[in-house]
């Protein structure tokens, strides 16, 4: 009898290894293992947006400032923020530059294009860690501060990248991921959206024990699919 084989294409690889790295990230499990394989997901995720004409490099540059932008036409930024006269200056001289968004647009009506200098000097702050963890063919002595290994900040990426090239979402792992990120930032009017219900019960969790939550939520809504 002849025994079928099957494959996976690297978008999927990218989205069973996210999802993974989501729910070690959660559990918690090492952060050196969460590096790696984020890393590796992101890095597949960088190439297919390649393949596609789109720069994740660019992108992220483009996120970086476009919110900032925006929300300062809006006036909507955060107290902190417009207290401190040295940020809103800089901030003004920002939107000066970047005449085209304005408080109306939106991230999709924008484009950005950078140099390859400022791509390669992107890739290589971004695989810094990750390459620490998988070569040791030169700068054997070389160590890695632990504090530059920042999990949550690779997982947005990888998360934003996959959105920008799948057709389907991150099932259970990227709602609670998205629902976790939410909860950390300051509160806004909330509706009465399942996943804005989510994100209050988050909220009312202790900070400290809202990782063994989100954990736990995954399971239990992976298991109920």
């Amino acid at each position: 009898m002849v025994k079928a084989t099957l494959h996976i294409n690297k978008l999927s690889a990218a989205k069973r290894q996210l999802q993974a790295a989501i729910r070690m990230y959660f559990l918690p499990e090492d952060e050196l293992a969460v590096q790696t394989v984020a890393a590796a997901a992101y890095g597949l995720l960088k190439d297919i947006k390649k393949s596609r004409g789109k720069s994740e490099a660019a992108d992220t540059y483009l996120v970086s400032v476009f919110y900032l932008v925006r929300d300062f036409h809006r006036g909507t930024l955060p107290e902190r923020m417009t207290q401190d006269s040295d940020i809103m200056a800089e901030l003004k001289s920002l939107a000066e530059q970047l005449s085209p968004i304005t408080a109306e647009s939106k991230l999709n009506d924008v484009q950005v294009s950078i140099g390859p200098d400022l791509e390669r000097r992107y890739w290589s702050d971004t695989n810094r860690a990750v390459n620490f963890l998988k070569h040791a063919d030169r700068d054997i002595e070389q160590t890695l501060p632990l504090d530059s290994i920042n999990n949550m900040l690779l997982l947005g990426k990888a998360v934003s990248a996959y959105q920008d090239v799948a057709s389907d979402d991150l099932g259970s792992e990227g709602l609670v991921f998205a629902a976790f990120l939410m909860a950390s930032n300051e509160p806004n009017q909330m509706g009465d959206s399942s996943f804005e219900s989510l994100v209050t019960s988050m909220r009312e969790a202790p900070e400290e024990a809202r990782k063994e939550l989100s954990y736990e939520l995954i399971l239990k809504m992976n298991k109920s699919e």
